[in-house]
C-alpha cells in the first residue's frame, strides 16, 4: 500500500514537472504570424516586418509569446491566444482581429456614445485594449464602468493628448478602481502621485513608462509585474541604483533612450530574473550579462554612437534570440568568428551586415538555428546553401529583386520561407531620430509633434 502511494506521488511529480516546462516553452516559442490587412510592426523592432514573395496583401511577423504588436493606432499583445493568423482592419478608433472587436481608442474621434450602448457582453469579453487619447469625460464613464465589469483585466494604454499631471493622476485612481489590467502604459509625464498610484492596479503584469520619474525614485514593488519598458527618446532617461529594487522578480525589461543617459547600469544586477533583455542606448555598460541574468533567453542591443561596453557577450550561453543592431561599427563584423562557439541554444539571429565577403560558414555550428534575419549586405549567399535547417530566412530587397538569386535560394533550401526586408536596418530606432515616422505620430509624439508645427 505504501509502494503505491509513493508511486502516485511520484507520477504526479512528473506530471507537474512536465506541464511547468510545456508551459515555459510556450511562453518562449517564436512564432511566426501572418498578418493582412493592416501595417503590423513588432513594438520597438521596426525593421521586423516583411513581405511575402507568393502572396498580395500579407506580411509575415516573428516574434515571441509575451511581446508586443503595433498597429497604425493600437498595441496587441501577443499571448498564447492570439492566432498565427492575423485579419486585421482599423476604422478610426477601432480595431477589429479577425471579425472580433479587439480595441477601442476613446479621444475626439472616439465611437459616438450609442456605439457604447449596443456593445454586447461578447464584444466586450473579446476587448483585448481601450486606449485613452483624452482624458476621461463624464459622459463616457457609465459605459466604461460597463466594460470593466464583464473584462476588468482588458490591456490600458493612457496617451492623452493633454499632458496635465493632475488629469493623469485624477483619471488613473477612477480607472484603479473600476479595471484591474495586466497592461498599463503610461506616455504623459509621470510624477510622485503617479508612481505611488500603481500599487493600486493589483494585477499589472506588464508597465511601460515614456518618463520615468527622475530623481532618487524608485518604482513600488508590484507583486505580478512580469515587464517594464521605458521608452524615452524625448527627454534624458534616468534610472537610480535601486529604480528596479522593489521588483527583482522582473522577467522583461527593455530600455530605449537617445536623449543622453542617466541610467544606473548596476541598477539592472538586481534582475536575476530576466529572461528577455532589450536595450538601445548611446551607451551600452553591461558586465558579464549571462552571470547576472543565468535565465536570459532573448537579447536586443542597439546602440547610436558606439557599442559600449558589453563584456562577456559571447561567452557561452543559452540565448535563443539575439537581435545586433549598431548604428556604425557593427557587433558582427570582428565577432563573427567566435559567435559559432557561443550560442549553442540559438533559434533567431538578427543583425546587420557591412561586409560583403561575410561567409556564413562561420555559423555553421548553430545547429538549432531556424531563423536568420541579415539587413544591408548579404555576403556570400552561396555560403548559405547548407543551412538547410533554416525555416525562415530575410534578406535585402535589393538582392532578391534579382530573380536569379531568389531561384538559386530556393532551389538550395526548399523548405525556407525566403523574404525580403527593407534593405536598411530600423530595428536601432535611432532612424525616429530622423525621419518623423507616422507610427511614432501616432504611439507616443502626437502632442509634442504638434506642438512643434
Amino acid at each position: 500500500m505504501e509502494t503505491r502511494k509513493i508511486t502516485r506521488l511520484f507520477i504526479l511529480l512528473v506530471i507537474i514537472l512536465t506541464l511547468w516546462q510545456c508551459k515555459n516553452k510556450e511562453e518562449d516559442d517564436i512564432r511566426l504570424i501572418t498578418i493582412q490587412g493592416s501595417n503590423v510592426r513588432r513594438f520597438l523592432d521596426f525593421d521586423a516586418v516583411f513581405t511575402k514573395l507568393d502572396s498580395l496583401g500579407y506580411v509575415n511577423l516573428l516574434t515571441k509569446n509575451g511581446d508586443w504588436l503595433s498597429t497604425e493606432n493600437f498595441f496587441i499583445s501577443v499571448r498564447r491566444d492570439l492566432p498565427d493568423t492575423l485579419r486585421i482592419n482599423e476604422l478610426d478608433s477601432l480595431i477589429y482581429i479577425n471579425g472580433h472587436l479587439a480595441g477601442i481608442s476613446i479621444g475626439k474621434d472616439s465611437p459616438p456614445l450609442p456605439f457604447f450602448q449596443q456593445l454586447s457582453a461578447e464584444e466586450i469579453a473579446h476587448l483585448r485594449i481601450i486606449q485613452i487619447v483624452m482624458p476621461l469625460e463624464d459622459s463616457v464613464r457609465p459605459f466604461l464602468e460597463k466594460i470593466a465589469l464583464l473584462n476588468p483585466k482588458v490591456d490600458i494604454a493612457y496617451f492623452s493628448e493633454i499632458d496635465s499631471l493632475d488629469l493623469l493622476n485624477r483619471d488613473l485612481l477612477w480607472l484603479s478602481k473600476n479595471f484591474s489590467p495586466r497592461a498599463l502604459f503610461l506616455e504623459n509625464e509621470i510624477d510622485s502621485v503617479s508612481v505611488s498610484s500603481l500599487i493600486k492596479f493589483p494585477l499589472l503584469e506588464t508597465l511601460l513608462i515614456t518618463h520615468p520619474i527622475k530623481g532618487d525614485g524608485k518604482l513600488p514593488h508590484l507583486p505580478h509585474l512580469k515587464e517594464i519598458i521605458l521608452y524615452n527618446i524625448d527627454d534624458s532617461t534616468y534610472v537610480s541604483a535601486d529604480f528596479f529594487k522593489e521588483n527583482p522578480a522582473l522577467e522583461r525589461l527593455a530600455i530605449v533612450e537617445s536623449a543622453g543617459s542617466n541610467i544606473d547600469w548596476t541598477s539592472l544586477r538586481s534582475l536575476t530574473n530576466l529572461r528577455h533583455l532589450h536595450i538601445e542606448s548611446d551607451s551600452i555598460v553591461l558586465h558579464d550579462p549571462y552571470r547576472n541574468y543565468p535565465h536570459l533567453k532573448s537579447l536586443h542591443l542597439g546602440s547610436y554612437k558606439e557599442a559600449g561596453s558589453i563584456s562577456g557577450l559571447f561567452n557561452k550561453n543559452k540565448l535563443t534570440w539575439l537581435s545586433l543592431n549598431p548604428s556604425d561599427d557593427p557587433f558582427m563584423g570582428q565577432n563573427m568568428t567566435v559567435l559559432k562557439d557561443s550560442f549553442p541554444e540559438l533559434e533567431y539571429l538578427e543583425f546587420e551586415n557591412n561586409d560583403s565577403l561575410l561567409d556564413y560558414q562561420n555559423l555553421k555550428n548553430l545547429k538549432k538555428l531556424k531563423y536568420l534575419v541579415v539587413f544591408g549586405q548579404v555576403g556570400l549567399d552561396s555560403t548559405l546553401y547548407n543551412f538547410d535547417q533554416l525555416h525562415y530566412l530575410s534578406l535585402s530587397k535589393e538582392f532578391l529583386k534579382d530573380s536569379t538569386n531568389v531561384i538559386k535560394l530556393q532551389r538550395e533550401l526548399p523548405n525556407t520561407i525566403i523574404v525580403p526586408n527593407s534593405g536598411a536596418c530600423l530595428g536601432s530606432g535611432w532612424l525616429l531620430l530622423i525621419i518623423p515616422l507616422a507610427v511614432i505620430w501616432f504611439y507616443f509624439l502626437r502632442s509634442k509633434i504638434h506642438g512643434n508645427q
